[in-house]
């Protein structure tokens, strides 16, 4: 059925993406071009249906030690990315995966979408640098030469604007609802309430000016550079629906976090860019 499914999409598809155009994947994911870089965003982080999709057609493997949080700190209770220890449906993103699972994901993605004639050889889904990341959020440009160097450069200014507690509706953070339910211990956004306790599905805040959900909150966002630039940690960026203080929520503040490391508030988003090196 998945196959089909696919197969009837390319066949609806058959012209690759173009620069700067909205466009819509086999998966149904949306892009939207992000000013000053190469890259369609998507705006969604991936989701559960997305990641699905993918172990279905792979037999991936990528439940194994993962990190949840069910009120007593961070431990390995058990839980996957089918089931964090918290209710999903499709459209919640993806969780508990790692910046292999990430990696993993893409390539699967940029290969199906070749195959199929709806990538130009010189197109590939990716991860978002620190740098296009930054564009996402509509930052200044930043001093530094490395993720590093660049970490918590801004103070004060988030993704929703220089407001804190955020407005209504800014995204899904560590909130009243967190605290009203297994996550008493949690460090709240006193006041704020998005009504959920864990994640949100995809897309259900305000999308920022390039039509893009969920740059604050929800879950962390693996990119692909390395936290030094050079070897080690990666990067994660955006905070999540856990236990944070507000400078984690910052635009600038980077997350460095070894690869191979799955917890309940981790996933990420792709982005569609033309292979580097490519004419």
């Amino acid at each position: 059925m998945l196959t089909m499914l696919l197969c009837g999409i390319a066949s609806a598809r058959s012209a690759p993406p173009e620069s700067g155009k909205p466009w819509e994947n086999s998966l149904g994911m949306k892009f939207a071009q992000v000013e000053g870089t190469k890259a369609l965003f998507s705006i969604w982080e991936t989701r559960v249906q997305d990641f699905e999709a993918f172990v279905q057609a792979t037999h991936y493997e990528a439940t194994k030690s993962m990190l949840s949080d069910r009120g007593d700190g961070w431990k390995q209770e058990g839980d996957n990315w089918k089931s964090p220890g918290f209710k999903q449906t499709p459209a919640h993103p993806v969780c508990g995966v790692n910046w292999d699972d990430a990696k993993a994901f893409c390539a699967w993605l940029t290969k199906q979408e070749r195959d199929s004639g709806q990538l130009a050889a010189n197109q590939e889904y990716r991860l978002p640098t620190d740098d296009e990341w930054s564009a996402a959020v509509a930052l200044p440009r930043e001093s530094g030469a490395t993720p590093r160097e660049r970490n918590g450069k801004n103070f004060d200014l988030y993704p929703w604007g220089k407001e804190f507690p955020p407005p209504k509706g800014a995204g899904n953070f560590a909130d009243e609802a967190a605290r009203r339910g297994r996550h008493a211990d949690y460090r709240i956004v006193t006041g704020y309430e998005d009504g959920f306790e864990d994640t949100a599905p995809a897309g259900s805040f305000l999308p920022n000016k390039f039509g893009l959900y969920d740059l604050a909150g929800n879950v962390w966002e693996w990119c692909e550079d390395f936290f030094d630039g050079k070897t080690g940690n990666r990067v994660l960026r955006g905070g999540s629906y856990a236990r944070l203080g507000p400078h984690y929520l910052e635009s600038t503040f980077r997350l460095d976090v070894t690869p191979t490391r799955r917890r309940a508030d981790m996933g990420f988003r792709c982005v569609l860019a033309p292979v580097t090196g490519a004419p």
